[in-house]
């Protein structure tokens, strides 16, 4: 067995890049379903950022109910394709589709029956399925360098993301009355194109080549209605009580994230950086700490427990994205103190959820991780609609800028919570490994 815990088998190896496709394709989907059909609501419909809130608020709560009916779904399929399989063809699709359309809607009122309906029912199939395949293919001395490298391929496609958006801004954006870039309709439709047809290709790669457990060595089906008495019976939430704390402790923490993320593009876009220096601070700078961070926390959290590490390395991104208002204006900004922040803030977007990922998968229950994965997605939906309203109150109120210090706050206040939670791979249960 110690080969195995240094190394992975071929048949792994090709699994975790398997993965690592349907990972990106859901990452570059996001990436644009985040930030463009947020801006899209405000550059080419003219409404506020109050709307934004509320379409974020809906997608939100869409999610909160689909990614728990869907991981029940996904637990209890017994197909000829597999029980995760199905989803991602079916999610991929369905989103991919939906996104396309999107950029042609022309109206508040569609684009919310289709991000925060439609598109809510795709990807949540998707990511039902995709959240269950980790902890089913690896083992737990292994996910910590798992996840670090699907969440590198993830993060490769966040860079193709960027590379499109910093392309489609110097062709298609022009500067708005009050500094900043806007976009014309033209960019929107081939970003969110683009957007769509990754998560396509992401749900046809997993339904093809993702392998699962022969249906014979599953354990029997039960009812969609049994298995919701089954979860919320008093015994069984007090068996997985350690699962509910990591919920509160990754709730706070992605408060802080859903807080930067609604309007983190429009603050780049207000900053009026040229094209060279957006690619120098994200780019060049930017982007190859955060693959090394990705890595090496996965690594650590595999060899001396989930936790130490996350939490040391959590309060210094949180003292770095506390100095965004530092950096200044469209006018007056401080290159130098941009290519010192930006990098506090893409680690802290991009860095950390491959061990916190780790640290989730080693708590669900085996014949329940979609279900499982579907009350874990309270921790993404209830920090979305909060952290949404937070920042648009925020960024109405006091600047976009602002919005980076509060949720440095969050991050902060999440560290006792982490603390809190029993480590599932301590340093004196994690063999060596070698990096």
């Amino acid at each position: 067995m110690n080969n195995k815990t240094r190394s992975f088998s071929r048949f792994l190896t090709f699994q975790i890049f398997i993965v690592g496709f349907i990972k990106m394709g859901e990452f570059v989907f996001f990436f644009f379903e985040q930030n463009y059909i947020n801006l899209y609501v405000e550059q080419i419909l003219g409404l506020s950022e109050w709307y934004v809130s509320f379409l974020v608020s809906l997608s939100a709560i869409m999610g909160l109910v689909l990614q728990f009916v869907f991981g029940v779904l996904s637990d209890n399929t017994r197909s000829k394709y597999g029980r995760r399989r199905p989803y991602f063809i079916f999610g991929g699709i369905l989103a991919g589709i939906s996104m396309i359309a999107y950029a042609f809607s022309g109206s508040y009122w569609l684009c919310l029956i289709l991000d925060g309906i439609i598109i809510a029912i795709g990807t949540n199939a998707y990511l039902a399925a995709e959240r269950s395949l980790i902890p089913d293919i690896f083992e737990p001395k292994l996910r910590g360098r798992a996840n670090g490298i699907i969440y590198i391929m993830g993060n490769i496609g966040i860079v193709i993301a960027l590379t499109l958006f910093l392309i489609t801004e110097e062709l298609f954006g022009f500067e708005g009355p009050e500094g900043g870039t806007i976009l014309e309709p033209m960019g929107f439709i081939i970003l969110l194109s683009v957007g769509g047809g990754f998560i396509i290709m992401g749900g046809i790669l997993g339904f093809l080549f993702i392998r699962e457990k022969p249906i014979s060595e599953l354990p029997p089906k039960k009812s969609f209605v049994s298995e919701i008495k089954e979860t919320f019976k008093i015994s069984e939430l007090k068996i997985h009580s350690e699962f509910g704390k990591n919920i509160l402790a990754n709730i706070i923490f992605r408060i802080g994230y859903a807080t930067i993320m609604p309007f983190l593009f429009s603050y780049i876009f207000s900053l009026g950086l040229g094209l060279v220096e957006l690619l120098i601070s994200i780019m060049v700078v930017s982007f190859p700490l955060v693959f090394i961070f990705t890595y090496l926390i996965g690594v650590l959290s595999d060899k001396y427990g989930r936790k130490k590490f996350l939490i040391i390395t959590l309060f210094i991104m949180a003292l770095g994205i506390s100095l965004v208002p530092l950096i200044g204006g469209p006018d007056d900004y401080n290159f130098t103190l941009v290519l010192i922040v930006f990098p506090f803030i893409m680690i802290t977007l991009l860095g950390f959820d491959g061990p916190l990922d780790s640290w989730s998968q080693d708590l669900l229950p085996e014949n329940k991780r979609g279900q499982f994965n579907g009350i874990l997605n309270i921790t993404l939906t209830v920090s979305q609609i909060i952290g949404s309203f937070v920042a648009g109150y925020i960024a109405t109120k006091f600047g976009k800028q602002w919005i980076f210090p509060a949720a440095a706050v969050f991050l902060i206040l999440s560290l006792p919570f982490f603390y809190w939670v029993k480590d599932t791979l301590p340093p004196k249960k994690a063999k060596k490994i070698e990096l």
